[in-house]
């Protein structure tokens, strides 16, 4: 929660900013167009994610209470793990340029929604239906090309 409140904040600020700044109709065209780019993105296989890695130092010297705390903050955060999809870039994009307001309730309610997904597929240790799609990789590869369709279809929707 508190890698997400971090997250939700900095939202809001930015979307304050930019609904005072730039008229309704130029953020829904801007929205619209990040829509239709994190979309090709995942269509293309090239879902956008923050290249880095945490510390292997982190692995040996933390407590796992303390190591168990930050990996939680860090999830939280969303935006620091590598991602499947962009659903996570759209749905930030359309609430900081479209409804402000929403944005730290939203994105709180991603983080609780990550980590419980999360926690049950840690869980569970697998993705039910996986299996019947060929393996781990076509299953991916085929839910960020539906992925990349919506977010397309989403930004012109929008667009236009």
């Amino acid at each position: 929660m508190a890698g997400g409140a971090v997250i939700a904040l900095l939202a809001a600020v930015a979307a304050e900013g930019l609904g005072s700044a730039l008229p309704l109709r130029w953020r829904e065209v801007v929205a619209g167009a990040l829509l239709v780019g994190v979309g090709v993105a995942d269509v293309l296989n090239r879902t956008p994610h923050v290249m880095r890695q945490v510390p292997q130092d982190y692995a040996r010297a933390l407590e796992p209470g303390w190591r168990g705390l930050l990996w939680g903050v860090d999830l939280g955060l969303l935006f620091t793990t590598q991602k499947t999809t962009s659903l996570i870039w759209g749905a930030l994009v359309a609430t900081v340029l479209l409804n402000p307001a929403a944005a730290p309730v939203f994105l709180v309610g991603m983080v609780v929604a990550s980590v419980v997904g999360t926690a049950i597929g840690t869980a569970l240790n697998h993705v039910p239906g996986r299996a019947f799609m060929g393996g781990e990789r076509v299953f991916i590869r085929t839910v960020r090309i539906l992925s990349g369709v919506v977010l397309i279809c989403l930004g012109l929707l929008q667009i236009v």
